[in-house]
């Protein structure tokens, strides 16, 4: 597939999701921004000016043949399809390194019902907190349990808001080891079986308590949603995914991306938006035809409350359980996770224990020159807000 570099204005068969919105936001703020939820609207005008003089950037010069390049700084916004995929990528080595086990894992999917769907969307914050909390509470009871495995579990999860065509679908991807810790956290208890856990005790538990937990914290939100909603068995899914790698790596891509990524997208004749997609059912690829402010709706609907976390740890794979965490990995035969305080008070050997220090930020390398591909020099640069710098004057 031929693939186009539009820029503003132009029309092309086919572009990126993030051009999709350069072309069609403007139009689509102009349009619905007075009525658009704040966030929302905040979100788009950010990514609108990302890598672009709005945002600031530099400005090289080459010292052999005189050229000039512009460098625009990034939004950095989590919900950017530009940005992000170098966090991503240094969020997966930290995690690698730190929450897989020599033990099989399994993910587990939880998801609400319809019904529940709206109030979610209208109370984003509330809901997403009662869907993780109610989630993972429902998994530790039914683990805690002497007669399912009678441990203690340590649980990554992952919340996303979206199905494969960009419906409203709130859901969280949990990640889990194949075992917990005893309760006496004395032994590591393994599972048996193709499940970790039964998915309809886990499917009816978290009903229960979701169901409290509106009781308790939002009573009228519990009276407008219809009796049904609690008499159906809510949609619990639990697949064994081997070693855990390629689970933890579809949950990175959108840890610091939401919905699309940057995917390529088609423009049909008919001034549609060709979407692509993979049928749950079949498994096939199938496309759906969309006006682009339809697509864009959808996209933005995803976008999070200001600051809130898509990603959370809970047992003993939380920060405050990393006593238990590394009693798990002795009883594994796998060395110890240390803070950077206890690394450098006790200076063990570095090739006996895992380090875990963050990553050392990396400044982008001087672009190399479009005309003698030699290196760049830095001429000067600018803030958001202030003037760009232009270029200087040849000399008369």
């Amino acid at each position: 597939m031929k693939t186009a570099s539009p820029e503003r204005g132009e029309s092309a068969a086919t572009f990126s999701f993030h051009q999709l919105l350069v072309r069609y936001g403007p139009e689509y703020l102009q349009r619905f921004g007075p009525s658009m939820p704040a966030r929302q609207r905040q979100v788009l005008q950010r990514i609108l000016a990302c890598r672009t003089p709005a945002l600031g950037g530099q400005l090289f010069g080459c010292p052999q043949c005189g050229a000039y390049h512009y460098r625009y700084h990034s939004c950095n916004d989590r919900h950017c399809p530009l940005c992000g995929q170098t966090q991503a990528n240094q969020w997966l080595a930290r995690q690698q390194s730190r929450l897989l086990l020599p033990t099989p894992y399994f993910l587990l999917t939880f998801t609400v019902p319809e019904p529940l769907r709206p109030w979610i969307r209208s109370h984003p914050k509330a809901g997403y907190d009662l869907l993780f909390d109610a989630s993972a509470q429902a998994l530790q009871d039914l683990a805690a349990n002497p007669k399912r495995l009678g441990a203690d579990l340590g649980l990554l999860g992952v919340l996303h808001t979206w199905s494969r065509t960009l419906i409203y679908h709130p859901h969280i991807h949990y990640l889990v080891p194949g075992g917990g810790l005893s309760l006496d956290q004395r032994q590591w208890i393994a599972t048996k079986g193709k499940f970790l856990l039964p998915v309809f005790a886990l499917s009816d538990h978290f009903r229960h308590l979701f169901y409290q937990a509106l009781q308790q914290h939002h009573p009228a939100a519990l009276q407008s949603l219809p009796s049904k909603t609690w008499k159906q068995r809510w949609v619990v899914h639990s697949l064994p995914v081997g070693s855990g790698q390629n689970a933890l790596k579809y949950l990175s891509r959108y840890v610091f991306k939401t919905a699309t990524g940057n995917r390529p997208l088609q423009l049909r004749p008919n001034g549609h938006v060709q979407w692509p997609y993979r049928d749950s059912s079949t498994g096939q690829w199938r496309t759906l035809d969309l006006p682009p402010g339809e697509l864009l709706r959808r996209f933005l609907q995803h976008v999070l409350p200001s600051g809130y976390h898509r990603v959370r740890l809970f047992g003993w794979f939380h920060p405050a359980g990393r006593p238990k965490l590394n009693r798990v990995r002795a009883l594994l035969k796998q060395t110890p996770v240390l803070t950077q305080a206890e690394r450098d008070a006790w200076q063990p050997d570095p090739a006996s224990l895992e380090a875990l220090p963050p990553p050392e930020p990396q400044l982008a390398p001087a672009p190399q020159c479009p005309r003698c591909n030699k290196p760049m020099a830095l001429v000067g640069s600018w803030r958001a807000g202030q003037s760009p710098l232009m270029l200087p004057r040849p000399p008369p």
